[in-house]
């Protein structure tokens, strides 16, 4: 069976073959790239007969791609061309992304424009040094909330019962040898932060890299985005991080006003609306 985490609101009335329509694409990660039948029925739990008419119906519309002269599958580019819509229609990227370039080219480091979703951090943008290593967007990458500048940024000033429930529902996994893996560290370092302004990640989701991040807040203080500079742990020295800090928070003083467009913001308020309609 899967062991995918559900984001569906309880008791919520949906529609069970678009359900496992979706579960089916959401197989598909950067480490499973190309899957057989077989492998998603046995990952979900579906009879064959099935998620083979799943996927040819997937496949029919272009979410699918089976490819050619094999029994596997991978997305197809019809996502693709769903991400960049989504992209295009989110306004704060595109208001954001000077400000990014100008922490860039003082810093010559990598800069990362997040929110959070679903108890994870969601990538919107990234500006990159003329030369880096990788060449792939990361927009749409999700990573764990705790092990990242960014996630411990926003970690930091979430409310208790939300992150109980990040905690929860994905734990604190070891993703490094410097991972924040209990809880009681996890406190330690999230009123850390809380009291310097800024979250760091000491190589704490990849071996060799250092990053300092800051969290957006809206006017009642929650998080809904943050920004980071990510580099070497050569390049990213100890003596550097307060002016990249200072840095940081002079483009989030920026963004505050436009808070309530970043992704986590929105789904907050959907959150509230639905707890408002089953009070009522």
């Amino acid at each position: 069976m899967s062991t995918k985490k559900s984001a569906v609101p309880a008791g919520e009335k949906l529609v069970s073959s678009v359900n496992k329509a979706l579960s089916i694409l959401e197989c598909f990660t950067v480490t499973q790239r190309e899957l057989t039948l077989s492998q998603i029925s046995r990952q979900l739990g579906l009879p064959k007969s099935t998620a083979l008419n799943l996927i040819r119906t997937l496949e029919a519309n272009g979410y699918l791609l089976h490819l050619a002269n094999s029994q596997t599958y991978q997305l197809g580019y019809k996502v693709m061309g769903l991400s960049y819509n989504l992209r295009a229609s989110m306004p704060i990227i595109q208001y954001a992304t000077p400000f990014l370039e100008e922490l860039q080219v003082k810093t010559g480091e990598n800069i990362y424009l997040t929110s959070h979703v679903n108890g994870q951090v969601l990538y919107m943008e990234g500006v990159y040094p003329s030369i880096r290593i990788g060449n792939y967007s990361v927009a749409g990458k999700l990573l764990p909330l705790h092990c990242t500048g960014c996630g411990k940024a926003m970690m930091a000033y979430l409310p208790e019962e939300e992150l109980e429930e990040v905690i929860r529902q994905w734990g604190l996994p070891k993703i490094t040898q410097n991972t924040i893996s209990t809880r009681e560290h996890l406190e330690e370092e999230l009123a850390l932060t809380r009291k310097r302004g800024y979250a760091l990640d000491l190589e704490e989701e990849t071996l060799g890299v250092k990053c300092v991040a800051m969290p957006i807040r809206d006017s009642v203080g929650y998080p809904t985005g943050a920004i980071s500079i990510s580099g070497t742990v050569m390049s990213m020295r100890d003596e550097l991080i307060e002016d990249y800090a200072k840095m940081i928070s002079r483009v989030c003083s920026v963004l505050i006003a436009n808070a309530h467009q970043f992704p986590a913001a929105q789904l907050r308020q959907k959150r509230k609306e639905s707890q408002e309609i089953v009070g009522f």
